[in-house]
């Protein structure tokens, strides 16, 4: 492999995962200024949690750029440095671990609401998490340890490859349970049946896509273990956790304020038959002008009480039609 190829596989994929990473970073920012100004009464405990969540992110960015800038500034020149695990690139692993871990809580919270404290489906729910944060830890470790992507591959690479397989099943099962509590609440008004769809693609997407990003980094990883492809796609890993969490809250004033629609029933009189003569033409149309016309609209309150493993638990929303 040449010198310019291999730059463009080591080097140049971990400055194009940073860079997406930056701008998954800027977007989580303004979801969070979004979120303070939206919700500014909004429990203590969403708020503790997006400040938290906001937090690991920025540590995270940080150890990122940290990580790019040794290798492609600090020993710019050097193609062997690539083979080097700097500390800053070990505690992306460990940054990413975490901020899954406080994502996995706040479904697995809203699942076990959802589900009425089954504790059947939620302690293997947090156990995944538990596991997959116990395994990045191990994989921190020894990645500052060993100190080379070689030695650490030869002995750990399973431990890396399972902690992010364990990740895609942690995804799989909280996706698969909130789609099945939500389908049980597509009942009465349509209205409710809008938001609940909506709140199941959303659930079904934002499952499907981080579960489908960490499978590519396995398989990058497993393929092609001597470059750092796999590296720019696990970057943005914790990105999409953190974005989807900041969503899932936001997404809730859009549900409070979708446009009305109300249901309305127009209700004239008919028209009388129009003569064939003008003198009745003109009078028949004269009567169509002076005929009443009433339009009844049909007040519509729906209280909604969706829990959102979604996006509403324990937040009423109404929508009123007039």
């Amino acid at each position: 492999m040449s010198v310019a190829s291999e730059v463009r596989t080591t080097v140049g994929a971990a400055f194009a995962g940073c860079m997406a990473a930056v701008a998954l970073s800027a977007i989580l920012g303004f979801q969070t200024f979004l979120y303070f100004r939206i919700f500014p009464s909004d429990a203590v405990r969403y708020k503790l949690l997006v400040g938290w969540i906001w937090m690991l992110d920025a540590a995270h960015t940080l150890t990122i750029c940290t990580s790019v800038w040794s290798y492609a500034i600090t020993n710019f020149g050097d193609p062997d440095y690539t083979k080097q695990i700097v500390p800053s690139l070990a505690a992306t692993v460990a940054f990413t671990a975490i901020t899954t871990l406080s994502v996995n809580i706040f479904y697995g919270w809203r699942i076990h609401k959802m589900s009425k404290s089954n504790w059947w489906l939620t302690g293997p729910i947090m156990l995944l998490a538990i596991t997959r944060v116990g395994l990045a830890f191990v994989t921190t470790t020894e990645m500052i340890l060993t100190k080379t992507f070689p030695a650490f591959a030869a002995g750990f690479n399973i431990v890396l490859t399972c902690g992010m397989s364990v990740s895609a099943a942690t995804d799989i099962i909280l996706s698969i349970a909130r789609y099945y509590y939500l389908r049980n609440l597509k009942q009465g008004y349509s209205g409710t049946q809008e938001v609940v769809d909506a709140v199941v693609v959303f659930t079904l997407n934002d499952g499907i896509l981080t579960c489908a990003v960490a499978i590519a980094a396995i398989i990058f990883l497993l393929r092609m273990p001597d470059n750092f492809v796999w590296l720019g796609i696990y970057f943005v890993i914790g990105k999409l956790f953190s974005n989807s969490a900041l969503a899932t809250l936001n997404l809730r004033n859009w549900y409070r304020h979708r446009p009305p629609r109300p249901m309305g029933i127009p209700m004239t009189r008919p028209q009388a038959l129009t003569s064939h003569s003008g003198a009745h033409a003109s009078s028949s149309d004269k009567r169509a002008m002076d005929t009443p016309h009433m339009e009844v609209f049909v007040d519509q309150q729906v209280e909604y009480n969706v829990a959102v493993g979604g996006f509403m638990a324990g937040d009423n929303m109404s929508a009123k039609s007039v």
